[in-house]
């Protein structure tokens, strides 16, 4: 994970799992903010545009995994987010999520803040190359 330069480590939890026995897609979007907030240190800034998953292969109860993050772009009112979520040695989703610095109390986008475009541009400047988000989901059993 070494594209990623920051890193969210989480132990899948019974939970997170649906009927199927495997965690339940709208859970990678916690596991996403979990990342964004261990980050960013604080959301209230920001409000999130967008989001993609891209999933790639099962999670279960008990695995580990880690969610690594980097910063593939710095707007002036907006940054995307990459993240690789892996198990072990596999990739279990690619991510990217966009967010929006925001003025609640104005309600209006506004510039990215001075320091955490700094913040970012450490993060951005380790950027090496995007995930490949072409390759088909693997690791998961055709329907019977």
């Amino acid at each position: 994970m070494s594209a990623f330069p920051h890193g969210l480590r989480e132990r899948v939890r019974f939970r997170d799992c649906d009927s199927m026995g495997h965690v339940n897609n709208a859970v990678y979007s916690t596991y996403l903010e979990q990342a964004r907030i261990d980050l960013l240190g604080d959301l209230s800034e920001f409000i999130l545009a967008r989001v993609e998953i891209d999933f790639r292969s099962e999670l279960h109860a008990g695995e580990e995994i880690e969610v690594g993050t980097r910063c593939s772009r710095i707007g002036t009112k907006s940054f995307d987010l990459e993240h690789r979520i892996v198990a072990g040695d596999r990739v279990v989703a690619d991510a990217r999520s966009v967010l929006v610095a925001y003025d609640y109390r104005r309600r209006e986008s506004v510039p990215v803040p001075v320091v955490l475009r700094r913040r970012l541009d450490d993060l951005k400047a380790t950027f090496s190359a995007t995930p490949d988000t072409t390759e088909a989901v693997t690791d998961v059993p055709e329907p019977a």
